[in-house]
């Protein structure tokens, strides 16, 4: 059973870390044109500055040659 307090220590810290600018790396993803455009779209969407990051229609637009098969 988790408790609360790890909950929230665990939130607080998870916070800490993406407003420092640390991410989770993103696996290899060379060869797979699919995951290569994914992970493109991830890393533009996690730039620390708003305005730069993708807008919905962006990434649907980007996203578009995958969901349309």
């Amino acid at each position: 059973m988790i408790t609360k307090k790890i909950v929230v220590k665990e939130t607080a810290e998870i916070d800490f870390q993406i407003r420092s600018g640390k991410r989770e790396p993103i696996p290899d993803t060379t060869g797979d044109k699919t995951l290569e455009l994914l992970s493109t779209i991830i890393e533009l969407s996690w730039d620390q500055i708003p305005s730069k990051r993708p807008t919905f229609n962006q990434i649907d637009q980007k996203l578009s040659p995958i969901t349309s098969l």
